[in-house]
């Protein structure tokens, strides 16, 4: 029974490492035209996804590939604008990586539902993501992203925003 035990253990710590790295950085890409960046759209969903649940000290040469195609994907893509507020800085203080992580998660539920205009919810949906890396570790404490947490916990993260926005 003992050895049943440890290989259905090992297989489930094998499968748990081998989600972790199967994520594969685009490289090579071409985002010339509008069609370039419709045909990544994916894999910009799929990069946050991974950079969100990746521990920030972990896979740093993939995390910065990473960050890589997604900033340049943003920056020209015509399928989502991403506004980034003062208070977002703040948030982020002097790690680059949440502000990255806000934009990531602002395009992603932009892409996945395009119909949503509303800013309040688009900021809200970037800290959301800025929030679950926080907490999956390698950042430094931050009362502020600690406080936010409480917040979304209690459903009450959106009006925190919208009073962001309109101040």
């Amino acid at each position: 029974m003992k050895i049943v035990t440890l290989c259905l253990l090992a297989s489930l710590l094998a499968t748990a490492a081998q989600a972790q790295t199967s994520y594969q950085a685009p490289t090579g890409y071409s985002l010339q035209t509008a069609d370039d960046y419709i045909e990544y759209e994916p894999q910009v969903v799929a990069t946050v996804n991974w950079l969100e649940k990746t521990p920030l000290g972990q896979q740093p040469e993939l995390r910065k590939q990473a960050d890589q195609f997604l900033f340049q994907w943003i920056s020209g893509s015509s399928s989502v604008s991403v506004q980034l507020q003062k208070y977002v800085a703040d948030l982020a203080g002097q790690d680059s990586e949440l502000l990255m992580l806000f934009m990531g998660g602002w395009a992603r539920y932009q892409l996945q539902h395009p119909e949503v205009k509303d800013p309040a919810v688009l900021n809200t949906e970037g800290i959301r993501t800025m929030l679950r890396a926080y907490r999956a570790g390698g950042f430094r404490k931050n009362k502020q992203l600690d406080e936010l947490t409480k917040l979304d916990s209690k459903g009450t993260l959106v009006e925190w925003v919208r009073k962001q926005l309109a101040g």
